[in-house]
């Protein structure tokens, strides 16, 4: 491959690193980053047990574990393009911000139980490949097909298929997946997080892969496309809500209205970020003390349990400030009880 085109990637923060010559894979590692023996099992006696991300190799300007070693300094990109220049490139897709939709042309048979998208219904007649059940997704939604709609970096594969790309805020916050499964469907998967993208340029045996059109900017991920990819639990929260935990001490002769109703309000304080902790107790202690104020659980039972709660959100039980307010929001709710009309 012309090293201009990792050399622009680069340019465009791409991380990228090296693949074999024939296909698009990785190089090996070294001798001492190969846990086996090079085409066989047999343990490798020099082999040092390390953590790819920490790979003393990678740092010294080394090609070992792959996507790993995916990087933007155009003078290792050189190193590596004068070592092997035959190479073909790739990209690793969580560090350099980028997921892409990976549609397949392999003319395998078609699923045998009929469902070519995870939790819909469609008319398998013209569904060839990934390419026909991606159209299919875009139609069920109402959308137009992304790569065209949005004018993104879209390279055609080695199949026949296609991965159009996109850009997002954090490439380590999604999960790649595949098929029905965890993708968006048959021969339609998703390319995500520790994975690799093939840059256009590579050539292997079975085709080449090429940028389709003129467009080379990499667009932002769609917001119906984040929407679907979170329904398909493609997408992780980096700082998911911590589960609501009741302690011992909440009571637990209540009815099943009270005690939902104070299971939920406990739970937003619990999982509350530091910053709003304050209008957080306020409000759920409020909510509560309509609950007291209905006679649905003693004044006392309500304090502790909201105690225990603000506690799971890092507030001490003993802090004064966090005491006034549970009690402040209890009287205040208290003296507009909930109604037993709101109560059905």
């Amino acid at each position: 491959m012309n090293i201009d085109i990792p050399l622009w990637f680069a340019d465009q923060s791409i991380h990228v690193f090296p693949y074999r010559p024939d296909d698009n894979k990785p190089y090996g590692n070294c001798k001492y980053c190969s846990p086996t023996l090079r085409g066989t099992n047999t343990p490798n006696p020099d082999y040092v047990l390390h953590d790819p991300r920490k790979c003393l190799c990678i740092a010294n300007g080394g090609r070992c574990h792959g996507l790993h070693a995916a990087t933007t300094n155009p003078n290792t990109i050189r190193k590596w393009h004068k070592e092997t220049p035959d190479a073909n490139w790739g990209a690793n897709c969580g560090r350099s911000n980028i997921v892409a939709i990976d549609l397949d042309a392999h003319g395998h048979e078609p699923p045998q139980d009929g469902v070519f998208i995870r939790g819909e219904t469609i008319d398998p007649t013209g569904i060839n490949d990934g390419l026909d059940v991606f159209a299919a997704l875009c139609e069920l939604r109402g959308r137009c097909l992304p790569w065209i709609e949005h004018n993104t970096l879209t390279v055609l594969t080695k199949s026949g298929g296609l991965q159009a790309w996109f850009r997002v805020p954090n490439g380590y916050e999604w999960r790649g997946g595949d098929s029905v499964r965890a993708g968006f469907g048959w021969q339609a998967d998703f390319k995500a997080g520790d994975q690799s993208v093939t840059l256009p340029g590579t050539v292997v045996p079975k085709g080449t892969y090429r940028a389709l059109g003129d467009s080379r900017t990499i667009a932002p991920l769609p917001r119906w496309l984040r929407t679907e990819l979170e329904r398909l639990g493609r997408w992780v929260d980096p700082n998911p809500r911590p589960r609501y935990v009741a302690p011992p001490e909440t009571p637990k002769d209540l009815s099943r209205y009270t005690a939902t109703a104070l299971e939920r309000e406990l739970a937003d304080l619990a999982s509350t970020r530091p910053g709003a902790l304050h209008e957080a107790i306020l409000v759920c202690s409020y909510n509560i003390g309509q609950l007291a104020g209905a006679g649905l659980i003693s004044q006392d039972d309500a304090h502790q349990a909201i105690t225990a709660a603000a506690a799971q959100a890092g507030v001490s039980p003993d802090e004064r400030k966090a005491q006034g307010t549970i009690r402040d929001g209890l009287n205040a709710g208290m003296r507009s009880p909930r109604q037993i009309g709101e109560l059905v």
